[in-house]
């Protein structure tokens, strides 16, 4: 069989480009590190090794959302431990109240002081924010405060009830945050109560306001409750002389309570056990124009927020003045501001006990994905990484194998006719 010059040169070719390729690709592995290159090195091993890879990344993953968790409930701890012994002195600045017998009006007047300090000090701590500069009790409307309004005219939560939850492994999920609804606003009240606000409608400017109001007979108010009133302005032209004037109704009902009560601004009003005062330039009916007065709630509550409770027991010792009548009304107030205030201490307690439980969660689901990194490690070292001895070897062998071929290719090229002649 004749074989051409052409065919022995391309075989020569084809051997020393192979072994050539080998010696690359061993001495990429050696530079690298790796012993798979790319999935056609090994199908299966490639598509193991991305595998691991992603649950790697995801272990990462997961290990960054429990250190925000970990900071979030641990702002939210140390938070909620400050409220707390805020409110423990409060309870005793009520139990030192409570002793009417001997303290005077300039006593009384010292601790409604403090109180009010107090109190704004508290409005602080609930509207606290994070590193990140959201308020960590106003649910998913983080970027507002979680409550407003100011120490005159009472404060309103204005946040949401949401839980920000963040998820730390496949199927667990940890709940980062509390609403400071649940934690100082649904406060379970020692007595029935109520708390007042203003139709968001209202036409007036600036607007007509209602203060916090208290309950001053709660035997009359116990009777009516759960009732609610509505304050609904009326037009001028309904009294005489003509001015402004409201009428006031059961809201359930629609039944009159008084009507026509001519308005003076900041005159104490008392319907069913409940006093309230209303201020500002309330905008009148106007049936010509299709235009309703201004209206203002009284809502029946069972629950009663913490500011609104300070603000009440600092009322009470502002009007106090000795007489009998208001030696009655701080007794009343300090056993419900006691009541209300151990009410919210256990609601915070309780919620710092659940704050630990998560904690434990995050602790020991930390502790899952590090075993759970290891492991991973562990094979893909197996799987990915090179045995540097064996590649050293082989690239030795596969230079031999190099040098082999050159040196045949040489030999076999010099084979000719004239050679031998």
């Amino acid at each position: 069989m004749r074989i051409s010059s052409l065919h022995i040169y391309n075989l020569a070719r084809n051997s020393m480009a192979d072994a050539n390729q080998a010696i690359v690709k061993t001495q990429e592995q050696l530079s690298s590190g790796k012993r798979i290159l790319s999935a056609a090195d090994d199908p299966v091993a490639a598509t193991r090794i991305q595998q691991l890879n992603n649950n790697l990344n995801l272990v990462e993953q997961y290990n960054k959302n429990i250190t925000i968790a970990e900071n979030n409930l641990s702002l939210e701890e140390s938070t909620l431990n400050g409220a707390n012994n805020l409110l423990q002195r409060i309870e005793e600045l009520a139990v030192q109240a409570g002793n009417t017998a001997s303290l005077s009006i300039s006593e009384y007047s010292a601790l409604s002081s403090e109180v009010d300090a107090r109190l704004n000090e508290l409005f602080n701590v609930v509207n606290t924010r994070n590193s990140n500069g959201d308020y960590i009790f106003a649910g998913y409307k983080s970027e507002t405060p979680a409550f407003i309004g100011d120490s005159t005219n009472g404060f309103q939560f204005a946040g949401d009830e949401g839980q920000i939850s963040i998820k730390i492994d496949n199927n667990t999920n940890i709940e980062a945050s509390d609403s400071g609804k649940a934690l100082f606003v649904d406060v379970p009240s020692g007595s029935n109560t109520i708390i007042t606000s203003v139709n968001p409608n209202n036409r007036s400017n600036p607007p007509v306001s209602i203060s916090i109001g208290e309950v001053v007979d709660q035997a009359a108010y116990d009777e009516f409750y759960p009732e609610d009133i509505v304050i609904q302005f009326n037009e001028d032209a309904d009294v005489l002389p003509a001015g402004k004037n409201f009428t006031v109704t059961e809201r359930s009902t629609g039944k009159i309570i008084e009507a026509n009560h001519r308005y003076t601004a900041g005159e104490e009003l008392i319907y069913n056990g409940v006093s309230v005062r209303i201020t500002g330039n309330p905008a009148s009916a106007d049936t010509g124009a299709g235009l309703a007065g201004d209206q203002l709630f009284i809502d029946s509550t069972d629950t009663q927020d913490v500011l609104t409770t300070l603000m009440r027991f600092r009322n009470a010792m502002d009007g106090y003045d000795g007489s009998q009548a208001s030696i009655d009304r701080i007794e009343s107030v300090v056993a419900s501001t006691i009541t209300n205030l151990s009410n919210a201490q256990d609601t915070l307690s309780e919620t710092v006990t659940k704050i630990g439980a998560r904690n434990n969660t995050l602790e020991s689901t930390k502790e899952l994905h590090l075993d759970t990194k290891l492991v991973s490690e562990e094979i893909l070292s197996d799987i990915q990484n090179l045995d540097y001895a064996e590649a050293t070897t082989r690239l030795s062998l596969e230079s031999l194998v190099l040098q082999a071929s050159q040196a045949s290719f040489l030999r076999v090229s010099e084979l000719s006719l004239i050679n031998r002649l």
